[in-house]
């Protein structure tokens, strides 16, 4: 037994937050017991951060359900059962012990451990507890609490002048037996010291009492008093002495005598007489603060003991001789090798001597030469508070040492699961207990007892819960692997068990002790009697904690019964689960540990709570529905189904078996609801109409309670969206959900006559808006997940995304319309908001009357959406006007800004001029017109575009400009011309239907046209065809581009009108925008026509003809016509005047299937062919000395010299 200082530190240092370190100090009063910071301190590495608790619709888990330090000890008066469990885990065991007698809780009850210094012991030897303050020792045999109300012996401690803070005083028991009570030993900080040889002196005030006092010197403390045997206690100093306090019996009566550490030196010892020969070679002890001291037990036999005491960083070794003597066999400093060996095994340990301040708290022996050292050392927190400097934090090892002749050797150092920083708890002098000697340790910090397994990594702790609490002494039971823990509010006792402990494997071990521990804090943390906090060591491995939590979380999800208790009770026992997953949540958030957890990891934990949150929701549901007489017949038949799948059909209740064991699989029950409504609906057995609602309840419960579930808590597990490939919205779940709805959607649409059918269909109407909100939502899901950069990675899922956004883009119209064909308009309405689906809300603006818009019953609505979202909504606004020809609605709208904007982005140039037009922009009105104009399909609205446009062109004349872009007015010019060619061109076609005296079909008039305007195409079938194809396109009012018109001017017969051919030369000329070689090929069959047209052979019989009828006849021709119209034109564009040589070449098939696309390559071939033929036809007649004739004639005539 033994009793040490309350403070953890030496001195004072670190008295306030932000002060820098000062170097340690030297000399005999480098050390007090008492002093330094009273700030409590926190256990942790890093600060816990206060996270909002787990919470769902109807469980609200309290982390530990009362406060503690208000009602702490009015729980323990109200008692407790020895069984009663305070922690258990495969290799530890906490139960209630004892009670406290009611002296020591009514002492206890009002201290502040930060101010009032306590000390206590156990001692399992006597079977008696102490506990002590400045002033007053209490005893008690605490065996006697297990049976009833313990007797309590009250003594006063020796009264000190000046003591320094929290100081306490030394004690030790005094045995004598198992038939006599023991004697009490006070010793004070400075050295006085009260001896009783009974305890039971204590009930009559404890004033019969010895005293003596250690010769100490000025500034000299008290720092140990330990015993080493029932009469032998040793005292040591913060000067480095040590004194020996025996216990003598005289006279009947029991005397304590004392005397400090040396050799005798009475007058007739032989070392006064030879002292030379005594003195040589004895070591003298260094001074310096004795941290702990050890005792060897005695041996039989033996005529003494080693003595071993901590003093600074050295290490000395005592022999204390049975007569009565001590002496120095060693000391060493061990300071450097110590620090040598914690830097080899922490390598964040400071570098510095200085920074790493070293410390040497306490020592066991194990056996003769292997000792077992507890030292600390500076560490500095991770995460420092804002604004404030890194807070200095003690961390602690176990440093095993050999004693080897004249040397000690460091064999092994471990790690401790504890810091303390300036938030701990209450202070003290952390102090080491040999639980099984080589096998196991304790160490008893001042809110903390941990242990540590020697043979392997097992570590674990006992917290205590409340800031009023602390620990007051740790008694290790004798040949037991037990030992008892007093802290202010009971006493308790912690078996271990050995084997466990030895099993214990590091790959699969640290992870148990996490789930370890979050399984004790689910089971006990909550319980309002239970003096154990529960939290996490310091520096926890990160994949331990994952694999930790989640295999305690799968452990809830199915019913484990060391984490879940049995219950009869369904909803009850899901209830539990709940809590307890809610509870490992804040647990895991309480101790600031959710930041070392990966996101997967994160949402695994999730997941399993939101999956149980759904199960539990459904069988709310389905007991509802079995108290309102309902039939659930499809959730027994899926739950049934997938546990035949699975092999466990076994089960008597399917349901409640599934729900307690099977509930991480529920996303696997929802493929079998679906299977069911397809079975009904095949069977023809009209249970279609009720298998369907149960089964949409059944998914919208499950995957409806899933995603609020997930939406309420993402805050608290720390979920950075999106899920990563969420159970909610996989493939199969889509699929299921979009047929659930088109299967709804049939059986509410079916046309029927029976009232009483169409009531039957108001609940599965009623489920449509649900359906369509978790399809949308489903698929949003996916498409977020999809999207991200790790699901990215993964084969396949860019075609995933790109098919799934193109099928969502197709179904959310036909969901929403669905939706507001059933009454349901303003659900169809919000999804669309919500989703952002701006066409789909054009769409459903404009169901009703469109025009004039404010007659439009979602005028408002319209409104609304467009000072909400702006232009995102415009745009497929103003798309759905102009595609559903909407656009006087679009114009009577005053949102010129908008459509501004609208057409700066997406131009409308056939539309956009009448915009410009209202907005007086003439410029661009008449740019957009004659851009449209030119490729205007219909005639009269190229016509009209190219009309207005010239006269908006001419405008900005009446608006100030002073004049305006001559070409652009010669393009409306050309335009027009064009269109006049047209007018013209189609009055000489349809004169040959003036004949015509019954109403013919559009392919009659094309045939009659044909047969008397190109009748030269009789045996040119290929020809006629296009050009019945070119008629056919007037005749219905289209416009022509320049190349067709060309085609159809000079196919036809043109004997009354030549000059057509011109029309068509001129027409090419100006169409620059056809590519040079296409414009070349339709010149050469422009004129190879020309050249083809006329009846070469008969002019050329020139007997008894004069010259003059001679050039009369060439003048009338066709060749004569067209070289006069181009013999005045400078500027000739290729081909524009081609000899008979040059007209010969045809176009190649490929450039004719370029031309007609829409033709077959028999039509092109023919086509060609008939070029061919016109080719042959024109080099056949030989007209080039007939071409120089005419071309002289025509510059003769035009009054032209020299060549043209």
């Amino acid at each position: 037994m033994a009793t040490f200082s309350p403070h953890p530190r030496r001195t004072a240092r670190y008295s306030s937050i932000g002060m820098s370190p000062s170097p340690p100090r030297q000399g005999p009063t480098r050390r007090t017991r008492a002093g330094g910071s009273t700030q409590p301190q926190s256990r942790f590495s890093t600060p816990a951060r206060h996270l909002p608790v787990v919470r769902d619709d109807e469980s609200i888990v309290s982390g530990s359900g009362m406060d503690v330090d208000d009602e702490m000890s009015e729980v323990f008066e109200r008692g407790l059962k020895a069984e009663t469990v305070f922690s258990k885990s495969k290799e530890m065991t906490v139960t209630f012990y004892a009670q406290l007698p009611v002296e020591v809780k009514q002492a206890l009850r009002n201290a502040d451990f930060y101010r009032d210094a306590y000390t206590g012991d156990v001692d399992t030897s006597t079977g008696f507890a102490v506990v002590a303050s400045l002033r007053t020792c209490f005893v008690w045999q605490y065996s006697q609490a297990l049976t009833g109300t313990p007797t309590c012996y009250i003594f006063g401690c020796p009264r000190e002048p000046n003591p320094p803070p929290m100081a306490t005083p030394f004690h030790a028991l005094v045995p004598f037996g198992p038939q006599r009570e023991p004697g009490l030993i006070i010793c004070s900080n400075i050295g006085q010291i009260r001896f009783w040889d009974s305890i039971g002196m204590g009930l009559a005030g404890g004033d019969n009492f010895s005293f003596s006092m250690l010769d100490l010197t000025e500034g000299e403390n008290v720092t140990n008093l330990v015993r080493a045997d029932a009469q032998t206690f040793i005292a040591s100093t913060s000067a480095g002495r040590l004194f020996r306090l025996v216990v003598t019996s005289s006279g009947g009566k029991y005397h304590l005598s004392l005397h400090p550490f040396g050799r005798p030196q009475s007058s007739l010892s032989l070392s006064r007489l030879l002292p030379s020969f005594w003195s040589e070679g004895e070591l003298l002890p260094q001074p310096g603060f004795v941290s702990a001291v050890a005792a060897e037990e005695l041996a039989r036999g033996a005529t003494g003991r080693n003595i071993w005491a901590l003093i600074d960083l050295r290490i000395q070794q005592w022999n204390m001789s049975i007569e009565g003597w001590e002496k120095l066999l060693w000391e060493e400093d061990i300071g450097d090798q110590t620090r040598a060996a914690v830097r080899e095994q922490f390598p964040n340990a400071p570098e510095s001597d200085v920074e790493l301040d070293l410390e040497l708290l306490d020592i066991k022996l194990q056996k003769s030469d292997d000792m077992v050292m507890l030292v600390s050392w500076a560490g500095q927190d991770e995460e420092p508070s804002t604004g404030l400097a890194t807070t200095p934090r003690r961390v602690y090892a176990i440093v095993y040492l050999r004693h080897l002749p004249g040397a000690f050797t460091i064999t092994k150092v471990q790690a401790v699961p504890y810091q303390s920083t300036s938030s701990s708890g209450a202070p003290m002098h952390p102090r080491l207990q040999v639980v099984a000697p080589e096998r196991l340790v304790a160490i008893q910090f001042g809110d903390a007892v941990t242990i540590c397994a020697q043979e392997n990594e097992y570590m674990d702790r006992l917290e205590l819960k409340s800031a009023m609490d602390r620990t007051l002494g740790v008694g290790v039971i004798p040949g037991e692997s037990e030992f008892l823990v007093l802290t202010a509010a009971t006493m308790m006792k912690t078996s271990i068990d050995l084997e466990e402990v030895a099993s214990f494997h590091p790959e699969t071990g640290r992870a148990n002790l996490i789930k370890s521990t979050m399984t004790k804090a689910i089971l006990y943390g909550s319980l309002p009697e239970n003096p154990l906090h529960f939290s996490f060591p310091p520096e926890i491995d990160e994949e331990a904690l994952m694999t930790g939590a989640e295999q305690l979380s799968e452990a809830i999800l199915e019913s484990d019964t060391e984490v879940v208790r049995a219950h009869h009770d369904l909803n009850a026992q899901m209830t539990s689960r709940k809590e307890r997953l809610s509870f490992l949540i804040k647990f895991i958030n309480d101790n600031s540990a959710l930041t070392k957890m990966s996101q997967r990891s994160r949402q695994t934990l999730a997941s399993d709570a939101e999956k149980l949150y759904a199960a539990h929701q459904l069988w709310l549901r389905h007991n509802e529905a079995l108290r309102a007489g309902q039939a659930d017949e499809v959730l027994h038949g899926a739950v049934y189904r997938y546990m035949n799948e699975i092999g466990e059909g076994h089960h008597e209740d399917c349901l409640r078996a599934f729900l307690r064991l099977r509930v991480r699989d529920l996303g696997g029950l929802l493929p079998h609801v679906a299977e069911l409504v397809r079975r009904s609906r095949s069977e023809m057995s009209g249970k279609a109409a009720s298998v369907t609602p149960q089964a949409n309840r059944i998914v919208l419960t499950i995957l409806e309670s899933a995603h609020s579930y997930r939406a309420y808590n993402l805050g608290v597990y720390g979920i950075v969206p999106p899920m990563m490939d969420p159970w909610t919205s996989r493939a199969d779940v889509i699929d299921i959900v979009s047929e659930l709805f088109t299967v709804t959607t049939q059986l509410v649409e079916a046309p029927t006559g029976d009232s009483e059918t169409a009531d039957s269909r108001s609940v599965p109407r009623s489920q449509l808006p649900e359906l369509a909100a978790c399809l949308f939502r489903c698929i949003q899901e996916r498409l977020d997940w999809l999207v991200s950069p790790t699901a990215s990675e993964q084969a396949g899922s860019e075609r995933e995304r790109s098919m799934l956004e193109d099928r969502f883009r197709q179904l959310r119209p036909q969901v929403l319309e669905v939706l507001r064909r059933n009454g349901f308009a303003n659900e169809a309405f919000k999804l669309a908001e919500d989703y952002h689906d701006f066409r789909s809300l054009a769409s459903l603006c404009h169901k009703g009357k469109v025009y004039p818009p404010e007659e439009n019953p979602n005028a408002a609505r319209i409104e609304t959406y467009i000072e909400k979202f702006k232009e995102a909504f415009t745009t497929e606004l103003y798309q759905w006007y102009i595609e559903h020809g909407e656009l006087r609605t679009m114009f009577a709208q005053d949102h010129s800004p908008f459509l501004d904007t609208f057409f700066a982005e997406h131009p409308h140039p056939g539309i956009s001029w009448i915009h410009d037009l209202g907005r007086g922009r003439y410029a661009l009105a008449s740019q957009a017109l004659l851009a449209e104009a030119e490729h205007a399909p219909e005639l009269v609205s190229k016509h009209l575009m190219l009309s207005v446009g010239k006269l908006s062109h001419l405008a900005q004349l009446h608006e100030g400009a002073k004049t305006v872009d001559q070409s652009v007015l010669d393009a409306f010019h050309d335009g027009l011309d064009f269109v006049s060619v047209h007018e013209t061109l189609i009055d000489d076609l349809k004169a040959a239907l003036a004949s015509v005296r019954t109403r013919q079909s559009l392919e009659m008039q094309v045939d009659t046209i044909a047969q008397k305007k190109a009748g030269n195409l009789s045996s040119r079938k290929a020809l006629q065809n296009v050009f019945k194809y070119l008629v056919r396109q007037l005749l219905q009012g289209k416009a022509l581009s320049v190349e067709d018109m060309a085609e159809v001017l000079c196919l036809k017969d043109n004997y009354e009108r030549v000059e057509d051919y011109t029309t068509a030369l001129h027409l090419l000329a100006r169409a620059e925008s056809v590519p040079s070689t296409r414009r070349l090929s339709v010149f050469r069959n422009v004129w190879r026509r020309i050249y083809i047209h006329d009846d070469w052979n008969m002019i050329r019989q020139t007997t008894g003809v004069s010259d003059a009828e001679l050039n009369q006849r060439l003048r009338s021709t066709a060749l004569y016509a067209a070289l006069q119209a181009v013999v005045h034109k400078r500027a000739r564009p290729e081909g524009y005047k081609l000899a008979p040589a040059e007209a010969l070449e045809v176009p190649s098939e490929e450039e004719v299937a370029l031309r007609w696309p829409s033709m077959s390559p028999e039509e092109v071939n023919a086509i060609v062919r008939d070029y061919q033929r016109d080719s042959r036809a024109l080099r056949d007649l030989d007209l080039e000395g007939i071409y120089q004739s005419l071309d002289q004639l025509v510059n003769v005539d035009e009054g032209i010299v020299g060549d043209s």
